[in-house]
């Protein structure tokens, strides 16, 4: 009896040693262990930002719990039109891994952050997210007609608003003046004009009463090389081209057709003006405006 019991507890014994050693075999390492970092002035998943937004990401790494296999490098790579750009590579021998950093977004398009930690075993766990950069929103204004200072349709335009006003609307009116940005006459030398309020060739024709105006804006003009189909196809969202200061202008005259050009307002929103149309008649003009909402 007693030998009995001898081997049955001796072959319980062996099958518990069995069952352990299958247990431990079987386990599967995850690796190591790579988190990144959310919460408030943090970005961690698939973002829509505006161009010019900084945004603040990082990330957390451990060992892996089974293997203890001690980190050994971590990499941060953003990529942009299939071009990998390294943001951070680095060795490491540790048992964890605190990174953070912030980056600003200059340019519209759309990119893949990724991050990879590598531990001693050659196990590799990377995550990743996608920031699309898009430009300003944008207010478009159709065939807008502007006209002489006797015409039915007016002569100064509010980008505000989108709307032409005349001279008797805005000659005694310091109200409407600060909404004026550009105005439009056609001189002599200067032929069609798009001008500041304040330009001085615009101050010298008496019919448009700039002289009784307590507020004239001080909008300014780049030529610019966008042609008429690529105004044409700017959507909800657009990056303006930078506005060039060292050449700006209070006027652009001799306009034709089709013609485009960059003006920024006093207020500091940057658009574009396309000439639509111009009469054989009359002094009058057509024009499309897309601006900074």
């Amino acid at each position: 009896m007693r030998k009995f019991s001898y081997l049955f507890a001796a072959l319980l014994m062996t099958a518990a040693v069995f069952v352990s050693s299958c247990t431990k075999d079987e386990e599967t390492d995850p690796g190591p262990s790579l988190t990144l970092k959310g919460g408030a002035g943090y970005t961690s998943a698939d973002a829509t930002i505006l161009v010019g937004t900084t945004i603040k990401f990082g990330v957390v790494a451990g060992k892996s719990s089974v293997s203890n296999d001690k980190l050994t490098r971590f990499k941060c790579t953003l990529t942009s039109n299939n071009v990998p750009n390294t943001i951070k590579d680095t060795t490491l021998n540790a048992d964890s891994f605190n990174w953070e950093t912030s980056i600003q977004f200059t340019s519209i398009g759309s990119g893949r952050l990724s991050f990879e930690i590598t531990d001693k075993g050659g196990v590799v766990i990377e995550k990743s997210f996608i920031v699309n950069v898009e430009g300003p929103e944008t207010v478009k204004y159709s065939n807008i007609e502007l006209g002489s200072w006797n015409d039915g349709v007016g002569s100064f335009f509010a980008t505000s608003e989108g709307v032409a006003y005349n001279v008797a609307q805005t000659s005694t009116i310091p109200s409407t003046q600060a909404k004026i940005d550009f105005l439009f006459f056609k001189g002599a030398v200067n032929g069609n004009t798009i001008a500041a309020p304040d330009d001085i060739d615009a101050n010298t024709i008496s019919d448009l009463k700039l002289n009784l105006w307590t507020n004239k804006n001080q909008t300014r003009f780049n030529v610019v090389s966008i042609n008429a189909a690529q105004f044409d196809a700017i959507g909800t969202n657009y990056q303006f081209p930078a506005f060039n200061l060292g050449l700006q202008t209070t006027k652009v005259n001799q306009l034709t057709a089709d013609k485009v050009f960059l003006f920024k307002t006093q207020a500091g929103k940057v658009g574009l003006i396309k000439i639509v149309s111009l009469y054989t008649k009359g002094d009058k003009m057509k024009i499309d405006v897309v601006m900074e909402k």
